[in-house]
Order: C-alpha cells, then structure tokens, then sequence
C-alpha cells in the first residue's frame, strides 16, 4: 500500500495563481489616497464652517447689542421726537402767517438750487457710466498687451525652443537604444511616442521666416501696447473727473442747509434791530417765546395754542 502523497504549495498547476502582493499593494495605497483626499476635504469644509459659525456668532451678538441699546433709549427718542414735532406745529403756522412775500422768491431759490444739485447728480451718473466702460476697455486692452507680449516672447525665444525640443529628442533616442539593447520594448514603445511627439512639434524655419514672425509680432506688441496706454490714460481722467464731480456732489448735498439760508438772508436781510431797552425786551420775549414753544403744554391742546398765536 502506497503513503498518500502531500500536495507541494508552491504546485500552481492545481488552480488559479494566488493574487501578487504588489498590485495588493497598490489598490491599498490608491484608496488610502482617495480616503486622504476625502479628508482633505473634509477639513476644508470644517474651516469654512467654523468661520462662518464664529462670523455668526459675532453678528448674532452685535444684533443683541443693537437691540438692548435701542430698547434703552427708545422712550428718550420718541419724547423727543413728540416734543420737536410740537414745535414744529407752533412755529410752522407762525411762519407762515409772517412770511408773506417773500414765500415765492424763497421756494425759487430752493427749486432753482435742488435742480442745479440733481443735474450734477446726472452728470456723476454719467461720468460713473463711463468711468466703468473705460475701465473694462483699459482691462481688455492691457489684457491684449499681455497676450501679445506672450506671442511676441515666443518668437524670440524660438530658437532656444528648437534647441532644447533637440536636446530631448537626441536624450529619448539614447533611452530607446538603451531599452533595445535590453529587449525592453515596452520602454521602447512609450518612447518612441513621446519621440514623435515631439518630432511633430519641431520645425525648422528660415532666417527669413523668423525675421517676418519677429517684425509681425513686434508691430502687433506695439499697437497693442499703443492701445492700452490710451485706454489707461482715458481711464485715469475719467476716474479724476468723477471723484471731483463725486466731491463737489457731496459737498453740495452737505452745505445745502448753510448754502442756502446764506443767499436766502443775503436777498432777505432781517431788519435792523432797536438798541436799548425795545431790543432787550425782544430778546426776551423772542427767548420765552422759544422755550414755550419747544414744551407741549400739560392740559390744553396744540389747535388753541395756535389760534392764540394767529390772533396776536
């Protein structure tokens, strides 16, 4: 009776090869790059959050602020609001019934001087307007300057393209007689593509050639950058004639009040008051009359107080 005879392990002719290691090994390290890259990412997006979170936090606060700084003085506010607003019912009737001719040339003054303000206010609209357009066209026209210098740059740097596309051409020949003395062919056909390659891509002009791709893209450089330092130039005046319609704008909105009550006392000067004692009991009456007026009364309302005003 013979023994039973053990099978050898490293006998493959039974079954399938065991998997390579190697490959193993390269599936792990290609999903640990994918896990990596997902965490990467990850951590991009929980910077971004926790800033927004801590953004939000700030304004969360400073809306709580605001609120509790508004809630404290809201009362103070609408007291004093209510005690101007009677003022202003006092004094606007009292006005009125005081002014007499002078009304229309005063309401002229004021119409001619907002219209003025809202024509400088169109024409800063329009120097805006163009303001814009100039800086896209400045933009697109440097943007043309670079795009031209980059061709013109290629042009003269066209020899020292040739020379170095020979250098590897004469480099991967090398390689690929190297690979052939080894019987390495799969070197040898990655290779010779990248040889062709770059044989496509190497082309020797003449020196007449060369010279006219200089002179054409040196004419097309200077044209270019001619345009461009018209549109900047263009650009910089409009943006210096804006800021000063811009400022005399705001200084004009700003001064209004000032502005005009000026001319309005130049056409309209008060008359001379009285010395002696006429003036100080003006005064006095004209100070008591102000402080009565700025006070809402206790019990009696606004419409009797204003009558009495008119029958005085």
């Amino acid at each position: 009776m013979s023994q039973t005879q053990r099978p050898n392990p490293f006998d493959h002719r039974r079954g399938p090869e065991p998997p390579d290691p190697t490959e193993r090994l390269a599936k792990l390290e290609d999903e640990l790059k994918q896990f990596q890259a997902r965490i990467d990412d990850l951590t991009r997006q929980q910077t971004a959050l926790q800033t927004d979170a801590s953004d939000l936090k700030t304004f969360v606060q400073e809306v709580r602020d605001t609120l509790t700084s508004y809630g404290a003085q809201i009362k103070d506010l609408e007291n004093q609001l209510q005690t101007l607003q009677y003022f202003y019912n006092q004094k606007q009737k009292m006005v009125m019934a005081a002014i007499g001719d002078q009304k229309g040339p005063i309401d002229e003054l004021i119409r001619e001087f907002d219209y003025e303000t809202e024509r400088m206010t169109e024409r800063l609209e329009e120097l805006t307007d163009k303001f814009n357009e100039a800086s896209d066209a400045a933009t697109q026209a440097n943007n043309e300057q670079t795009a031209k210098q980059n061709e013109y740059n290629k042009a003269t740097g066209y020899q020292q393209t040739i020379v170095g596309r020979l250098a590897h051409l004469t480099k991967l020949s090398t390689s690929i007689t190297q690979a052939g003395s080894s019987n390495d062919t799969a070197s040898m056909y990655f290779e010779i593509l990248e040889f062709q390659n770059v044989l496509d891509r190497t082309e020797i002009v003449s020196q007449h050639q060369l010279a006219v791709e200089l002179k054409q893209k040196l004419g097309e450089l200077d044209l270019a950058r001619e345009q461009a330092r018209a549109k900047t130039a263009e650009m910089t005046r409009l943006q210096t004639e804006q800021a000063a319609q811009q400022k005399a704008v705001a200084d004009r909105r700003s001064g209004r009040q000032q502005q005009l009550l000026t001319e309005i006392q130049n056409k309209f000067p008060a008359p001379a008051q009285p010395t002696g004692t006429a003036s100080s009991t003006g005064a006095a009456g004209s100070a008591s009359g102000t402080s009565s007026s700025t006070t809402p009364p206790a019990t009696s309302s606004g419409t009797a107080t204003a009558a009495s005003v008119q029958k005085k």
